[in-house]
């Protein structure tokens, strides 16, 4: 504070006040006499002095500091014994006030260089520093960079001045920015805020293609899905098809005999009906499961979600002599989830299960789907199969993209899995079941989380 006051003083002014300030010393030296040495004080204006205007006009303040010190003490009081004394305390009283405003000012210079160094150091940052004023906003200080992506025509910082920390969007380049700040104390005592803004319009670039290239990838295996699906879709529409065919004759056949009943005849129409919003009840759970659409995220019941799935996923485990049991909570909060990508995961989960105990007996290919709260905050579903189990070598690839132990697998059924779960704020993990099988987890946050 004191050193930022000195350097805003004019020079004649601070010259006149060290004069002032010497005199005000010598006044109080003569009056106290022997009985206070107030001496020390004349280091005040030699340090302005030399803080200010250099090492000679400290040297010249240290001479005439040292002159009131004789006249006040030498002349006035007359205190020493011997008369060379006066001469040797006069002289080391000098000395010291010129060491004192040396070091003062090579302090100063010192610290300079040591400001150019730091200021250096900036300027040949890429990332943009500028230095402004916490009320008026004023830009106090700007590195080469800031003045490269804020022309001086403009020498406003874009940042508003209510972000602080975190991304901004600049609409008017067409740039991201990553900002960082703290507020200090400038040199001249009053309070400003260094920012460092990074320009992050590249990462924020290819996390979108990123993105893109997640949301391709999917929709591959959502595709892939329901072609393998494809059969089971046809089996499953097959039964509810029959059962119309079968009650629409039914009808027709008693209408033409002239013999029916009106309750009856009610009754197999509205089966046939039934049967016809199974079917298309089939057809739209099937549509949206590959529709290309941004990740709707909803109070989800996750055990409604897993029935759904082991209804979809029974024919096909039947047609392999393997058979799907459901173990779910009846107490378990609802998960902020999109359903339809939930249904992927936890039939890719599956149907990997399925698949793992082809060489198990019929009786031992059982696949378990199971809920249950975790960790009071969370929802955790397990698909527990029996089948071969995992190598531990290849534990660590599991989730890897283009990583299979199938034969005719694409390596993306798991890693999609993963990157679903992670993106509705869950994780994924897997371990053994003992000797046999093993048991896939994944957590979802709950809606209270």
């Amino acid at each position: 504070m004191i050193t930022a006051y000195l350097s805003r003083m004019q020079p004649g002014r601070l010259l006149a006040s060290s004069l002032a300030l010497v005199a005000i010393i010598g006044v109080a030296d003569y009056y106290t006499g022997s009985e206070m040495n107030v001496a020390m004080l004349y280091l005040a204006p030699i340090f302005m002095t030399a803080w200010t205007l250099g090492t000679h006009a400290a040297i010249v303040m240290s001479i005439i500091a040292t002159t009131a010190w004789y006249i006040s003490v030498l002349y006035m009081h007359q205190s020493y014994t011997q008369p060379w004394l006066h001469i040797w305390d006069g002289s080391i009283q000098f000395a010291m006030f010129v060491v004192f405003g040396i070091v003062m000012s090579k302090l100063k210079i010192a610290l300079g260089h040591a400001d150019e160094r730091f200021a250096t150091v900036l300027e040949g940052l890429d990332a943009a520093v500028y230095v402004s004023d916490l009320e008026t906003g004023e830009v106090v200080y700007a590195n080469e960079q800031f003045r490269k992506t804020f022309p001086p025509a403009s020498n406003v910082p874009t940042v508003p001045r209510d972000v602080h920390q975190g991304e901004f969007h600049d609409a008017a380049r067409g740039r991201w920015y990553l900002v960082h700040s703290r507020p200090l104390r400038w040199i001249d005592g009053r309070m400003v805020r260094l920012q460092l803004a990074t320009d992050i319009s590249e990462r924020r670039r290819t996390e979108a293609l990123f993105r893109q290239q997640q949301e391709k990838i999917q929709m591959t295996a959502r595709l892939v899905t329901v072609g393998e699906m494809a059969t089971t879709i046809a089996h499953e529409l097959n039964q509810p098809l029959a059962a119309i065919t079968n009650y629409s004759m039914g009808c027709v056949r008693r209408l033409r005999s002239g013999n029916w009943d009106e309750a009856e005849l009610l009754e197999a129409m509205e089966k046939g009906a039934a049967q016809a919003e199974r079917a298309s009840k089939v057809i739209q759970r099937v549509r949206s499961f590959v529709a290309r659409r941004a990740p709707n995220l909803v109070p989800c019941d996750i055990n409604e979600v897993i029935s759904g799935v082991a209804s979809m996923i029974s024919v096909e485990a039947r047609q392999r002599s393997a058979s799907v049991s459901l173990d779910l909570s009846d107490v378990i909060p609802y998960v902020h989830a999109d359903p339809v990508l939930m249904e992927q995961v936890i039939l890719n989960l599956a149907r990997n299960g399925i698949e793992a105990m082809e060489e198990n007996s019929a009786e031992e290919r059982q696949v378990t789907i199971r809920s249950r709260t975790y960790q009071d905050e969370a929802v955790e579903i397990q698909v527990i199969d029996r089948g071969r189990g995992i190598d531990p070598a290849q534990e660590a690839n599991l989730f890897t993209p283009f990583f299979s132990t199938k034969p005719q697998g694409t390596g993306l059924g798991l890693h999609i899995c993963r990157s679903i779960v992670e993106a509705h704020g869950g994780h994924v993990w897997v371990t053994r079941n003992g000797q046999q099988g093993v048991t896939f987890h994944f957590s979802l946050p709950s809606v209270y989380a």
